[in-house]
């Protein structure tokens, strides 16, 4: 570990509350980013409660413990992060970054209880590759429903919520934040276009190889930096 891959992890994510934040999303409160610690590995990142996702710096991120506590940073967090969060964290070592915000199109797709259909190129990147949680649970400040959301998730990118949107995971933050970003595409096309054509199992695999492949979340964070921060 060194202290530049913390800052790195730091930087991705505060550039990641800000570009969810130049969509529009979060200014309710309601959702968080969350990178692991290369050091203290059960521990996570997050952006300090009342900070606007648009507004958000390194500075403004607090480092949280496997207990719910800070261990860095100071102030509070939203509770529901800590209970979304936690659990995928120690579940899945793989992750570095998770995602989850309620969106324009992410959620009432989440309505339909139901999987992305690949009837765009960027639904492809999750084929094979997500998971539905179908519950009618709407109070998420458990842990048990963040474990439950774990053995949802299994060893996948992508989490469809009912009642709540998307939930993405990657290897880096930049990666969960391209997926997700990525995943809203997909729920979009598939809400404004539900009758769609949908292609073949062989087409859509041949696709994942390519926008699923986990650098191609990089790429798109990458762009979304460029895009929508200017930097």
């Amino acid at each position: 570990m060194t202290i530049d891959e913390r800052q790195r992890r730091k930087h991705e994510t505060a550039d990641g509350y800000r570009i969810l934040g130049s969509y529009g999303w979060g200014d309710d409160g309601a959702g968080h980013i969350s990178a692991r610690d290369p050091e203290h590995t059960d521990c996570f990142w997050l952006l300090r409660a009342g900070v606007a996702f648009r507004s958000a710096t390194v500075d403004d991120l607090v480092l949280v413990g496997p207990d719910g506590l800070l261990r860095d940073g100071e102030g509070s967090i939203n509770p529901a992060a800590y209970f979304i969060h936690h659990p995928i964290h120690d579940a899945r070592p793989d992750v570095t970054g998770a995602v989850h915000t309620h969106t324009g199109y992410g959620t009432p797709f989440a309505a339909l209880c139901a999987p992305l259909v690949a009837m765009s190129q960027e639904a492809c990147a999750f084929h094979a590759d997500q998971a539905v949680f179908d519950s009618e649970v709407l109070d998420v400040l458990e842990l048990d429903t963040g474990h439950a959301l774990a053995a949802a998730l299994g060893p996948h990118r992508l989490l469809v919520l009912a009642t709540h949107g998307l939930l993405t995971v990657g290897a880096t933050v930049a990666q969960a934040i391209g997926f997700f970003l990525l995943a809203e595409r997909a729920a979009e096309v598939q809400v404004k276009c539900p009758n769609g054509r949908v292609v073949s199992d062989a087409a859509a695999a041949r696709v994942y190889a390519s926008v699923g492949a986990p650098s191609n979340g990089d790429d798109v964070f990458a762009w979304l930096r460029r895009s929508r921060l200017g930097s």
